[in-house]
């Protein structure tokens, strides 16, 4: 019977000589050493990027074997998964990196490519200089020589530290199911187990188990090679991530107050006896900490007995007895006596609390009305409350211990339960939040000019899986993006709508007017006023901006092809649609960081005084990829024809010239690009809704079962903004005619009814914004429009005058209705 086949995959700089010392000792697995491009003599040239990496690995190996993988090339082994789950029957990973990269100094120290190449250098000629990072052992001359030599020959180590940044670490690992194994040694000089919890927070749906290894340092298979051939040959190791127990422990480990616990499978533990000595007279909490609880899509909180104030002689069998029940483990912690105790709902622009005094015991029985309250970074609007200082406890107390729980997970959105005992907070549980109405400003705007109310099944499915990976690309230019972890959109009445406070985060603390982008987008926001100060302490972080929006223009074109060719291959396969769907994911979080890098190239680009090129609206003779609600692919299409993507328009050297050293007046030309690529995405979404199987389509392409009802912009937990948006006169012109029939009348703008936009007189929308897709259509076509939110559907069949954006009512019945005008 053969064995089964092991790869070993070290970090960067790695080759495969590297594990000569462990490969003799293994008996059950078949190993072999794995080269990516550009590492060791892989002859193929580094790859561009992790997406390109993580392609390469997936050919170079089987699927259904196991990996083992060390630090950035553990980050690959993820990526891997991300593209083809199952691929690997066990994925086994030491001290990954990724997690906290925007504030990691080493990353921050790699920048500068002198310097980068500068260590290259050392690390292959004087690699013993670098001994007390690569072990707290001595090694053998000879090891350090292999070492070296190995970074000698690796031409990715000096690109690869431009691949691996914050903004493209992570995207869609939060949906990973495999089971995943992380480890750590606790004399590790490079990463330490306190990112156990930041990495239980990122691979919040794998089937995680995370080991510490006492005496582990970076390189343990170069230590110690027989101990580490023997512990990875045992099998899965290590505590389950995704419990309370998990949790808790994760949490201490990231150094967190957390009251002393023990995580037991069976009340015979020869643990427990000495935790309850260490606490004589204490009392103790013993809980459930069932795998099924506290799940990142499902809370299920509550499904067996929590026990308070335990005596020592009694936990043994409270253990028993939960065990008896079905719970696979059982918490046994210290127990608080609180003097005031809670639950809150944590992100990091906003805290919403419930407090009492005494227990929390009393709120889970229902006699106890708790106090609320919602703390914010962001202002007035998003408050409510307020929380007074109570038996020695703080609201900067509580806020600051909260957000250090938060970063101890990554930053994820978490429930947190906490005790304060009159000295310090405690920490007694954390969970993730599968569902919660945040006091979070949303909008229907724009969203609802490229989506109908219903959408299709497929494009929910990508939509919502890509929500939390879109934003990372704005840390390209502010890193506090990631930390803030707000989703580009959010789900309200079981539908979809833009998250405002993605945005308007950033702009409350570049200190711009909240105006401004309502302005753009369509809607209204909440009052966030000009701040000069901070205006001026961000105009380096805006000129970073601008130029990092600009740059990635570059991007767009081979971004396409490759997302093209690759959709043409799983075409080519015959993939279904639960593999289209999840190839659709990736595709929507590119498709969307486009966008946000174009509309900020917009936004930045000081007016059109250098021209107005033509517009992929110039031309829309022959375009059957071109409908109404052509950005859900489910949206029914003409028959399959050949629609090659277009080449990004070119430009005058003198425009070329302009763009590079960031000169204002180019809003023309960015427009362009903008338009270009919608046109290529239609292009791709008309060729994805043809590689959808026929008996399948069906399903993928049913509209999803909640509808977007809400119009304009109000508060997740339900309650209407009183903010009113506001009119805007898209392109100028007076034409008399009916609403409705002249004179089109439209909820929100479609560039996909640019027929119907063509054949009117004039068109007047109730939301929109001046830079959507639609406003610029209409300017295309020179059609007299406005954005009018006043409108109302009594004025449809009546006889009405529109000049300059401003509408009047011709019809005498309706003299004593208002005139809605732009502003």
């Amino acid at each position: 019977m053969s064995k089964p086949l092991l790869y070993l995959l070290a970090g960067n700089g790695s080759a495969a000589d590297w594990w000569e010392d462990a490969i003799p000792h293994f008996q059950h697995y078949q190993v072999q050493a794995l080269e990516l491009p550009g590492f060791g003599d892989n002859p193929e040239p580094p790859c561009a990027d992790l997406a390109d990496y993580a392609q390469a690995l997936l050919r170079l190996t089987r699927p259904g074997q196991a990996i083992l993988a060390v630090g950035v090339n553990a980050l690959i082994v993820l990526h891997a998964l991300q593209r083809r789950p199952g691929h690997f029957s066990r994925s086994v990973l030491l001290a990954p990196v990724g997690a906290f990269l925007w504030q990691r100094r080493l990353p921050a120290l790699m920048s500068p490519l002198p310097l980068r190449k500068g260590i290259h250098w050392l690390l292959s000629h004087k690699p013993h200089w670098f001994a007390h990072k690569f072990s707290v052992q001595r090694w053998t001359p000879a090891q350090y020589r292999r070492m070296g030599e190995g970074y000698r020959r690796c031409r990715a180590f000096v690109p690869y530290w431009d691949q691996l940044r914050a903004d493209t670490a992570l995207p869609l690992l939060e949906w990973i199911t495999d089971p995943v194994e992380l480890v750590w040694g606790d004399q590790d000089q490079v990463l330490g187990i306190a990112q156990a919890a930041a990495w239980s927070a990122i691979l919040a749906r794998a089937d995680l188990r995370i080991s510490l290894q006492a005496g582990w340092g970076h390189y343990p298979w170069i230590d110690a090679p027989a101990t580490f051939a023997a512990w990875l040959e045992s099998g899965p190791e290590g505590f389950v991530a995704h419990t309370k127990g998990g949790r808790l422990r994760l949490a201490e480990l990231a150094g967190q107050p957390v009251p002393k616990a023990l995580t037991l499978a069976d009340s015979a533990d020869p643990r427990l006896p000495p935790l309850l000595a260490s606490a004589p007279n204490a009392l103790w909490a013993v809980r459930s900490s069932s795998y099924g609880e506290d799940q990142a899509d499902a809370a299920n909180a509550g499904l067996s007995t929590t026990y308070l104030r335990v005596p020592s002689d009694q936990v043994a069998a409270r253990v028993r007895q939960l065990r008896s029940e079905g719970v696979e483990e059982v918490v046994v912690q210290r127990f608080i006596t609180p003097l005031v105790s809670g639950i809150a709902f944590v992100r990091h622009l906003a805290v919403e609390v419930e407090w009492l005094e005494g227990h929390l015991e009393a709120l889970a029985d229902g006699q106890a009305t708790p106090q609320r309250a919602t703390l914010s970074r962001l202002g007035p609007a998003w408050r409510s409350g307020e929380f007074q200082a109570l038996q020695g406890l703080t609201a900067t107390a509580l806020w600051r211990f909260l957000q250090g729980v938060l970063k101890a997970f990554h930053y994820v959105p978490g429930d947190v339960e906490w005790a304060w005992d009159g000295q310090q907070l405690w920490l007694l549980q954390y969970r993730p939040i599968s569902e919660h109405g945040w006091r979070r400003h949303l909008t229907s705007a724009n969203i609802a000019e490229i989506l109908p109310p219903q959408p299709s099944r497929f494009v929910e499915y990508g939509q919502r899986r890509a929500a939390a990976s879109i934003p990372a690309i704005m840390a390209r230019w502010d890193s506090r993006v990631l930390q803030d972890n707000e989703p580009f959109t959010a789900v309200f009445g079981g539908a979809s709508y833009i998250n405002n406070d993605l945005f308007l985060a950033r702009l409350s603390d570049w200190g711009i007017s909240a105006a401004n982008y309502s302005g753009e987008v369509g809607g209204a926001t909440p009052a966030l006023p000009w701040r000069p100060l901070r205006l001026l302490r961000s105009l380096p972080r805006l000129w970073r901006m601008q130029r990092s929006a600009r740059a990635h223009l570059q991007n767009l074109a081979p971004g396409l092809q490759r997302f093209d060719q690759e959709l043409a291959q799983l075409r080519a396969d015959g993939a279904d649609g639960q593999q289209l769907a999840d190839w659709f994911c990736r595709f929507y979080v590119f498709v969307v960081q486009g966008n946000l890098c174009i509309a900020t190239a917009l936004a930045s680009s000081g007016g059109a005084l250098l021209g107005r090129p033509p517009t992929a609206y110039d031309n829309l003779q022959n375009s059957p990829h071109r409908l109404p609600w052509e950005t859900d692919p489910g949206t029914p299409r003409p028959a399959l024809t050949d629609l090659p993507l277009q080449p990004l328009p070119a430009w005058p050297a003198s425009i070329t010239l302009a763009h590079r050293l960031g000169l204002p007046g180019l809003r023309g030309y960015y427009l362009q690009v903008r338009e270009w690529y919608r046109d290529n995405l239609m292009r791709i979404f008309f060729r994805l809704h043809h590689a959808m199987p026929e008996a399948q389509r069906a399903h993928w392409f049913g509209p999803h079962p909640q509808v977007r009802s809400r119009d304009g912009s109000f508060w997740q937990d339900g309650s209407q903004g009183s903010e009113q948006a506001t009119g805007f006169m898209i392109y100028p012109g007076q034409v008399q005619g009916i609403l409705g029939q002249d004179i089109l009348l439209e909820d929100s703008l479609d560039p996909g009814r640019h027929a119907e936009y063509q054949a009117a007189r004039a068109v007047i929308a109730r939301m929109g914004g001046r830079l959507s897709h639609g406003s610029t259509l209409l300017r295309e076509l020179r059609k007299p429009s406005a954005v009018l939110p006043q409108v109302g559907s009594e004025w449809l069949g009546c006889e009405v005058l529109l000049h300059d954006g401003e509408l009047r009512l011709v019809a005498a019945h309706g003299a004593g209705l208002a005139t809605p005008r732009a502003s």
